[in-house]
């Protein structure tokens, strides 16, 4: 549902200007892959009957009122009057009242790692399937907190600016991979420096990040800029995926495995968790370290910490009354559907095949 929701608001542009009341009702349109499936059978077995006929008179003999054509219109009609219908009964809504409206939050930024190590499958089935499976819970703990997301390899990059909409960020959550930053590495540092970067510099609302990463390569320059954050009253938390064992990396190409990651003398490269850097990281941020596991991911400390923290009043726009605009696709509905009854079973000259 959530996910509806955030691919209209995407759609729309204006994350509240419209709306699906009952969103839940479009996953019923999946239901026209089905009948395309069956129509498509039953025409082959269908095509498979009429060739035992020699000759297209033969067939005509037979079966003077066959029409080629009419059956695929109805159908076609029929599925797209189904699918206008099913949105009629999702509700469209445009709002047509917009107030300003109080609300209470920090300002959360969600730096993510996805740099090659995090599909190390020391965390079942890999760290960064892991890694989203954190900032869910945090996305899912949230009240009126805004929220954006930072990733991170070589390189950083805003993949969300701060937002209240949370479901759009579980959205691009899903659609985050370790291809995503072409550079390798891990620079927690500058992922830090982007994360202050994107605060807004005028705002009083009172800010956090946190960093999910294995925390590999880490050199002192981020534990500098954690400092610097913390001096500004912007705490830095860490979760640490990953084993202190460490384990291989596997090696993909055109979506299949081909084997694990090497390096350039062609010895095996072993990943990770640098624990004691991700936790010095989160001390001089004034923060707290967690590390995720397969039976825990060991957040509710932190979320604890981060639900402390005092909120920010700000104030933000909000639609407060909407129009429903259900009747557009319940006529067209009836239309394409009336339409299709309206077809005789038998086929027209208009429909003749030639």
């Amino acid at each position: 549902m959530n996910g509806m929701k955030a691919i209209s608001n995407y759609l729309f542009g204006d994350q509240d200007f419209a709306r699906w009341q009952n969103n839940w009702m479009l996953w019923f349109i999946l239901l026209a892959l089905v009948f395309i499936g069956v129509y498509s059978l039953n025409r082959f077995q269908q095509k498979k009957q009429l060739s035992q006929f020699k000759s297209e008179a033969a067939l005509k003999n037979v079966l003077p009122n066959l029409s080629k054509n009419r059956s695929i219109f109805r159908f076609v009609l029929w599925t797209v009057g189904f699918c206008v219908i099913i949105l009629s009964a999702a509700n469209l809504q445009f709002g047509d009242k917009k107030e300003e409206v109080k609300r209470a939050g920090i300002d959360l930024m969600l730096c993510l790692d996805v740099s090659k190590s995090m599909l190390a499958e020391d965390l079942k089935p890999n760290r960064l399937t892991r890694a989203k499976l954190a900032i869910n819970k945090i996305i899912n703990s949230l009240g009126s907190d805004k929220i954006g997301v930072i990733v991170f390899a070589g390189d950083a990059f805003l993949q969300l600016p701060l937002t209240n909409d949370h479901s759009a960020a579980e959205l691009f959550i899903q659609s985050i991979n370790t291809g995503i930053i072409p550079v390798p590495g891990t620079n927690i540092a500058s992922a830090l420096e982007l994360a202050k970067k994107s605060f807004p510099e005028s705002s009083p609302t009172n800010k956090a990040i946190v960093v999910i990463t294995d925390g590999e390569e880490h050199d002192g320059k981020a534990i500098q800029i954690a400092e610097s954050l913390e001096e500004e009253k912007i705490k830095v938390f860490t979760i640490g995926l990953g084993s202190a064992v460490g384990t291989t990396i596997p090696n993909f190409k055109n979506g299949r495995r081909i084997g694990v990651k090497k390096d350039k003398k062609g010895s095996t490269v072993i990943t990770r968790l640098n624990e004691p850097a991700l936790f010095a990281l989160a001390n001089a941020g004034g923060g707290t370290y967690v590390r995720g596991s397969n039976q825990s991911l060991g957040l509710q400390t932190m979320l604890n910490t981060i639900g402390e923290i005092e909120k920010t009043e700000y104030e933000a726009k909000e639609y407060t009354s909407y129009t429903s605009r259900y009747q557009w696709f319940l006529a067209l509905g009836i239309l394409f559907i009336l339409m299709d009854v309206l077809i005789l079973k038998r086929k027209g000259t208009w429909l003749r095949s030639t």
